[in-house]
């Protein structure tokens, strides 16, 4: 863990945004609200909600309008490839036409999972990319074991309106990314304390290029990896983030909350 530092790393004035979270997922259903009112009392007052199925659409439209601090973001995950049909493709084109999203995604590559066909994977991502470029929405994307193959699509399609969830690239490839504008999010992954590779990684990534998540109920802190994550822990990653960037809470979060109403076009006064 970091060495206590002169400078405070103390929650003061928290108003931060968890840039990806899955509040829709049946994990929530029994203690969502009270979760959510939860993590508005300590100063967490929206939540990115990216879908991952054409079958969870409308339970995130719901929810949306029930809990107006969820932005609800649509796309198909390469997870579930063997879920989606290439009609998908076609509702979502439709789906964001007829209703308000902050983004396209959760969409990209994961090439970690070998058992996931990598080129269905780049038919639906390469068309979400299609999409996100028509409807002018940024991209909220997964590229596990697949930084390079996500910006070749990037590259070939010349959109880079991007923001890359939990994020564990290398300095190169980050340097590559950087130059085209693209963000960057870390989650829990930050919290472990031999992590010492993405630590470097995130002391070298500029605070304008930088959002915070949980991606709950998933990747929970260390060493509670086994329990179900919640949206409170987005305190925690922000405080360890402090000390590894050596920067006070604060400058942090404010830092993060701009990058991220910005990246979403999310207007100041809805909160």
């Amino acid at each position: 863990m970091a060495k206590s530092l002169s400078f405070s790393t103390k929650k003061k004035n928290s108003n931060v945004i968890d840039a990806h979270i899955h509040l829709d997922d049946e994990r929530f259903d029994d203690n969502r609200g009270e979760l959510i009112a939860q993590a508005r009392a300590a100063g967490i007052t929206q939540f990115i909600v990216p879908a991952v199925t054409f079958s969870g659409f409308e339970k995130l439209k719901d929810l949306s309008k029930q809990y107006d601090c969820i932005k609800p973001s649509y796309g198909l995950h390469p997870y579930f490839i063997t879920q989606h049909t290439q009609q998908d493709i076609d509702l979502l084109d439709n789906w964001l036409a007829q209703n308000t999203s902050c983004a396209v995604g959760e969409c990209g590559l994961d090439f970690f999972l070998k058992d996931l066909n990598k080129d269905t994977q780049h038919y639906y991502f390469e068309a979400q990319i299609a999409l996100a470029k028509k409807h002018d929405l940024p991209l909220i994307l997964h590229a596990r074991g697949a930084v390079d193959a996500v910006f070749t699509a990037l590259k070939q399609a010349n959109y880079f309106n991007a923001m890359i969830h939990s994020y564990n690239g290398s300095i190169q490839q980050t340097k590559v990314l950087l130059d085209k504008g693209i963000k960057f999010s870390f989650g829990g992954t930050i919290y472990h304390p031999k992590a010492h590779k993405l630590h470097k990684l995130v002391q070298y990534i500029p605070l304008d290029a930088i959002m915070f998540e949980t991606d709950a109920p998933d990747q929970n802190l260390y060493p509670n990896f086994k329990e179900i994550n919640t949206p409170l822990n987005l305190i925690k990653i922000i405080e360890h983030y402090s000390q590894l960037k050596q920067t006070d809470f604060d400058d942090s979060s404010n830092n993060a909350l701009q990058v991220t109403r910005k990246f979403f076009k999310i207007p100041v006064h809805d909160s």
